[in-house]
């Protein structure tokens, strides 16, 4: 397809100049772009070395890494060498008893159980000086294929890594370790018979997160087409008919086939996915891929733990520092995945390290793609305090000794300062990369997208943003109560999964820029467009007609200030509020909170001179940069609220209705209280007609109490939602009830029977 919106070709342009591309080559890939694979440094010699091996019936063992690149790499040599008739096995290490790389240990039990002549390793081996000289002692060949960063030395034996190319003649470094073993079949029997595995070499190049530019476009494209037409292995068609994909994308790979291949690595053993992959027996498939499926639950939980633990060391952590740096009890499998999700989160480069079986600190670090840090540079330059490394400029593999980690956490802040200003580390909510008009969320706007896939590192799909004002928002089903639906004026649907938190702000006629994706998805080989919420940006906030709302979430913060925290240490109410916002502003990028909940307040904060727009945001940030907080309804829970020190609210409802902050929060209100017109009825009659309302509707799902509240007033015209959330939080105080966070539904306590005038909420609203 050509294409046609000037916005696309504009994007598209932008792309190629900054990675200085060829724009035909880009647009229309071609296998015959491929590089001369012969030209690679030391290709030669590794094939002579191969190929006489194999010649001579030698033992040879592939040596791969446990991640999926390490895999693929291993399954598409094991496959080649089968085909030539090699006497062949494969090893991968286990992390846990192995560790990284070439280790003695690894060594030790290959002398045991291979006895091999000959050892091929990939995605591995650039900085194994040592191992080498071990292997040799023992009389064993070895050919490095690698595609890492190599130390000042190299280890003495062949080594093939496209990282070392002094002359300059093959011409691009970013291959994958799959793709150096891709190009090593090429050199040893022509690219035809390359091709047989070019499906393999996609799924590893999309995965292990290399630019998807030059050969590792061509790769993932034409990867993936040949997955697409049926010509791939039994294993991988078994994958994609038990993950229901019925046309695989690059994100696919990234997100649902990848992290299925990696878990067995990070929790168990990685050759049981090498296993798989080989595997073409359909009951044997059923049987691999289920031990599969269970190393990928273990992951899930290790990880929902470890951001729990996270959690709790980010309560004292300085949001000011230029990384996250935390050591703590994680499981050693899935500390990388740990630190890109606070990396994503707090926009920093992340370090998480925890404790191995020898007492030594074991870390993974993720880099961000904003700012000039390259990590695997920066940790190089402090090795002297490191027992070993490894990695790339976006991420890296350390161990060090638990007595260094201040020390290694004081100077790796230093270096990164070095490179950096604060203002690199703050989130910008308003970057997209092309905007669009209701017009465009069609199938022909999204087909243009689609000639720019495959996407992935340097290659990312480009964001689209729309400007909407009031839209129509409800929850999908009932049933999917947490995912919403928002119909624009021209009756498109955006999804929004999980978008509670924004469906509130998307109700109001605050102009907003919501940002999108759309997706083409198959059911039964029938294609359709998707179109999904990605997350939104409040540009003009109008908050007119929300108060009712507002005064909703200040009743139910009433009832937390009165049970959560009932010793004050520091609570200021001031009048000079004006000028505290301004200066604690201007104090610092990061710590301050400040909620506005009316109109009234948006234009007291305009008329105080500073760049609302900058700091409005619908949530609080993760990373506690300044905020303003546009909150026409908003339960304020602390674990939201964890990286600010100062919480300011223009306003308030009640009095004391916020003092639950103040243990944790230096907060600042004006003195002025604003009456409410909404009546809280409080007779018996209320009470008794809200408990019955509560029996019968028991099941009713809700993400919180107060939306519990709205949709019960939904089915009893008589009562507010004010007189029934002030009785459900009654009738939870005196234990008649419960709201369940799991099931996010009431449940009906068995309760001794209590007076009213037995709850302390209910006196003090009286």
């Amino acid at each position: 397809m050509k294409l046609r919106d000037k916005r696309v070709i504009d994007f598209l342009d932008k792309r190629i100049d900054k990675f200085k591309l060829d724009k035909d080559k880009y647009l229309n890939p071609s296998i015959s772009d491929l590089r001369n694979a012969i030209t690679m440094q030391n290709m030669d010699m590794a094939v002579s070395k191969i190929s006489s091996a194999i010649k001579q019936n030698k033992k040879i063992l592939i040596y791969g890494d446990y991640d999926s690149d390490g895999i693929c790499s291993s399954t598409i040599l094991y496959l080649f060498f089968k085909s030539l008739g090699a006497s062949v096995d494969v090893f991968i290490p286990n992390r846990f008893e192995n560790g990284y790389g070439i280790s003695a240990d690894a060594i030790e039990e290959i002398m045991e159980n291979f006895s091999p002549e000959l050892i091929v390793t990939v995605d591995l081996g650039i900085t194994a000086i040592e191992e080498v000289e071990l292997l040799k002692q023992e009389g064993i060949d070895i050919v490095i294929t690698d595609h890492h960063i190599p130390l000042s030395e190299i280890p003495n034996c062949i080594v093939v890594d496209p990282k070392i190319d002094p002359d300059g003649k093959y011409g691009f470094d970013a291959l994958c370790g799959a793709g150096v073993a891709f190009k090593l079949v090429e050199a040893m029997a022509g690219r035809e018979e390359a091709l047989k595995y070019i499906d393999i070499c996609a799924i590893a190049t999309v995965g292990d997160i290399v630019p998807l530019i030059d050969e590792n476009r061509i790769i993932a494209k034409f990867g993936i087409e040949k997955i697409n037409q049926g010509k791939t292995l039994p294993s991988i068609k078994f994958l994609l008919k038990r993950l229901e994909i019925a046309h695989l994308t690059s994100g696919d790979i990234s997100y649902k086939i990848v992290p299925r291949l990696n878990a067995c690595g990070r929790m168990d053993n990685a050759i049981k996915v090498f296993y798989f992959l080989i595997e073409t027996n359909e009951r044997e498939l059923e049987a691999k891929f289920t031990e599969m499926e269970s190393d990928n639950i273990l992951r899930l939980g290790a990880i929902e733990k470890g951001i729990n633990s996270i959690k709790k060391e980010l309560e004292s952590y300085d949001r000011n520092e230029p990384s996250v740096i935390i050591k703590g009890n994680f499981h050693e499998g899935v500390l990388g995945i740990l630190a890109s999700r606070i990396s994503h989160e707090f926009n920093k480069p992340t370090i998480i390290f925890t404790k191995d079986e020898n007492g030594l600190l074991k870390g993974s670090g993720r880099s961000i793609a904003e700012a000039t840090i390259d990590i695997h540079k920066i940790i190089s330059s402090l090795s002297s305090l490191l027992v070993n490394f490894g990695g790339h400029k976006m991420a890296c593999g350390l161990t060090i000794e638990d007595t260094d980690f201040d020390i290694f956490k004081t100077e790796f802040n230093k270096k990164v300062q070095e490179v950096t200003k604060p203002e690199d580390f703050i989130v910008n909510e308003n970057k997209f990369d092309i905007e669009l008009t209701e017009d465009d969320l069609n199938e022909g706007f999204a087909e243009q997208l689609e000639v720019l896939e495959p996407f992935g590192c340097d290659n990312e799909k480009p964001i689209l943003a729309i400007r909407e004002r009031k839209l129509f928002v409800e929850p999908v089903t009932e049933k999917a109560f947490k995912h919403y639906k928002f119909i624009t004026p021209k009756n498109n649907m955006i999804l929004s999964f999980n978008g509670y938190d924004t469906a509130s702000i998307c109700k109001t006629d605050s102009e907003k820029l919501i940002f999108l994706d759309l997706n083409f998805g198959y059911f039964r080989n029938k294609k359709s467009l998707s179109i999904i919420s990605k997350g939104i940006k409040i540009l003009n906030p109008n908050l007119e007609g929300e108060e009712s709302k507002d005064y909703l979430s200040a009743l139910y913060n009433k009832y937390y200030s009165i049970f959560d925290f009932n010793n004050v240490s520091r609570y200021h109410i001031c009048e000079n509020l004006g000028n505290i916002i301004v200066n604690k502003l201007k104090e610092n990028i990061y710590g301050t909170l400040i909620v506005a909940s009316t109109q009234e307040d948006l234009k007291f904060l305009q008329s105080l001179n500073i760049d609302v727009n900058r700091y409005i945001s619908s949530l609080p940030m993760k990373n506690g940069q300044n905020t303003i907080l546009v909150s026409p309804r908003q339960i304020y829970k602390l674990e939201v609220c964890e990286g600010y020190k100062n919480i300011i609210f223009i306003h308030k409802y009640f009095e004391e209705e916020h003092l639950f902050f103040s243990q944790k929060f230096e907060v600042f209100e004006s003195n002025e209280i604003k009456a409410s017109n909404i009546n809280i009825l409080k007779d018996r009659e209320i009470f008794a007609k809200v408990y019955k309302l509560v029996l019968n509707f028991i099941g009713i799902k809700a993400n919180d109490v107060l939306e519990l509240a709205e949709k019960l007033a939904q089915k009893d015209k008589t009562l507010s939602a004010c007189q029934i959330l002030y009785c459900l939080i009654v009738f939870m105080e005196l234990n008649f009830i419960e709201f369940d966070d799991k099931l996010n539904s009431i449940i009906v306590l068995k309760s001794k029977k209590m007076e009213l005038f037995s709850s302390k909420f209910y006196n003090q609203v009286r």
